[in-house]
């Protein structure tokens, strides 16, 4: 009995990539036994994407955001309670005066 080593598989050759960038490789058959399809390598898995979550700088830049709405909001209101109680003080004043002007006095 004789030895003979089993024949290595031909190498396909690389023929360039498709349009998702994947390679295209020629298949190392012979013409008649070649399939009508290229033959494609196995995809890589895309890496790991992160969560669509909040990041932690997110969340602050929020926290500061809401901050900053909250302070000029109380100071906006700060301000109408101050002209309201200024306008009020104005009318009693002007009511006072138009009465000793007309003589109520």
């Amino acid at each position: 009995m004789t030895y003979e080593p089993e024949s290595t598989p031909p190498v396909p050759e690389l023929l360039g990539t498709d349009t998702f960038g994947r390679p295209v490789y020629g298949h190392p058959l012979a013409p008649a036994q070649r399939p009508l399809a290229p033959v494609y390598a196995a995809q890589v898995p895309a890496p790991a994407r992160r969560a669509a979550g909040l990041s932690t700088g997110r969340v602050a830049a929020l926290a500061g955001a809401a901050v900053a709405v909250s302070l000029a909001l109380a100071v906006s209101v700060l301000a109408i309670a101050v002209s309201v109680v200024s306008l009020t003080i104005c009318l009693l004043i002007l009511r006072s005066i138009w009465r000793d002007v007309r003589g109520g006095r």
